[in-house]
């Protein structure tokens, strides 16, 4: 009994530890953030995550500057890349020159850092966008020293900012949808359960209300999602029991 409450009082000074260093660490880095968009000027918007609490990602944002970049403030949500490489369980630290877009669609530079604690888990994630609209439409030089990374360059912005999770989640249903080329009311079944794979792959059940924004354009029962869910995560278990 005794050995049992000094482990509880050992595990419980070490969170406190881990905690203390992890609020020491994201304090310093919110000092980096202004140095950073100072240093660039107010095409640069700087953005700190705090991605120690998924139940929370709909309000990640702890620190931004030049925030008129994206049109987001502090307390506003994670973006669609972020909750896909959240859900998917990305092991990269760092995602350098990548494309991305405003809301308006103006281009932009991006890179994005993942700082991790000694266990692997995420603490935060510290972001740059550089607005670089008006530097792309100059000569061929400048537009080589704003290289954006090759494999952002087809398609679609590898990702996309809104100024609320809501129109985040607009967002990410409707590319999906506008890929099966087939109107809503013309899908059939597997159409609809193929819809809800790639949303849970990109981490959209992640956040709460997401089933029901999704049934309300499917035009099914929440119900219904919950059930294409469960028949999706199943297929997945089984699949990785028949590799191991």
């Amino acid at each position: 009994m005794r050995s049992d409450k000094l482990t509880k009082v050992k595990n419980l000074n070490e969170t406190k530890r881990r905690t203390s260093k992890e609020m020491f660490l994201i304090e310093s880095l919110k000092i980096v953030v202004d140095g950073i968009a100072r240093t660039f000027g107010p095409r640069c918007e700087v953005v700190l995550h705090d991605l120690r609490s998924l139940r929370n990602l709909e309000h990640s944002i702890i620190k931004i500057a030049n925030g008129h970049v994206t049109g987001r403030t502090v307390g506003g949500p994670i973006s669609d890349r972020g909750l896909k490489d959240i859900r998917g369980g990305s092991e990269w630290d760092l995602c350098i020159n990548y494309a991305s877009a405003t809301k308006d669609g103006r281009s932009l530079k991006s890179s994005t850092m993942l700082i991790k604690n000694e266990k692997g888990k995420p603490i935060v994630a510290m972001c740059i966008n550089f607005d670089v609209s008006d530097i792309l439409s100059l000569n061929a030089v400048v537009q080589d020293i704003f290289k954006i990374s090759e494999e952002t360059q087809q398609g679609e912005p590898a990702e996309t900012f809104e100024p609320d999770m809501v129109s985040t989640l607009n967002d990410i249903t409707d590319k999906i949808i506008r890929k099966t080329g087939k109107a809503i009311p013309a899908m059939r079944r597997e159409d609809k359960i193929e819809i809800i794979r790639q949303l849970d792959e990109q981490g959209f059940f992640l956040i709460k209300g997401a089933v029901k924004l999704i049934a309300g354009k499917l035009r099914v029962s929440k119900f219904t999602v919950y059930n294409y869910l469960d028949q999706i995560r199943s297929e997945q278990q089984s699949s990785k029991l028949q590799l191991t």
